[in-house]
């Protein structure tokens, strides 16, 4: 299922167990997604950019196949409250992990603002990797803090 939003169209892919896959695309790359987790999704990015800072928890993520390094920092990540930024390093100290590896996760995550790794930073605020889309990254912080 291709959703449409302000910066293109997002593709979501679901399982019995949850979201699949939810991620920036321009065109369709397999089954829609149809029934009540493609629509509960739908609806909360669609509320997230109306502005009306939707928690994501209550969405499932399927983690069939990912490891579970991913998986903690994917949990992890999730937790970082709407407009607020952490660290790589600070992440990465949370989970006894280093912060190349957080960096590896986020760059791997197929859960697009389900998982907000936008929120998650250098130290020194340089924005950091956004899997080759830093002015996305950019644009979602600058949504997030009401200028976008």
């Amino acid at each position: 299922m291709l959703i449409p939003t302000p910066i293109g169209p997002l593709w979501l892919e679901v399982s019995p167990r949850g979201v699949r896959c939810l991620e920036p695309a321009l065109f369709p790359r397999g089954k829609e997604a149809e029934g009540p987790w493609a629509k509960r999704v739908a609806e909360a990015v669609a509320r997230y950019f109306r502005g009306e800072r939707p928690c994501f928890w209550d969405i499932p993520l399927d983690y069939s196949g990912l490891s579970p390094k991913q998986v903690a920092v994917y949990e992890a990540t999730r937790r970082i409250p709407y407009g607020r930024t952490v660290s790589y390093g600070s992440l990465a100290e949370g989970l006894g992990l280093s912060p190349r590896a957080v960096g590896a996760a986020l760059r791997a995550c197929p859960f697009f603002l389900l998982v907000p790794a936008h929120r998650v930073v250098h130290a020194d605020g340089r924005l950091g990797g956004f899997a080759g889309r830093e002015g996305l990254k950019a644009w979602l912080l600058s949504f997030e803090a009401g200028g976008a």
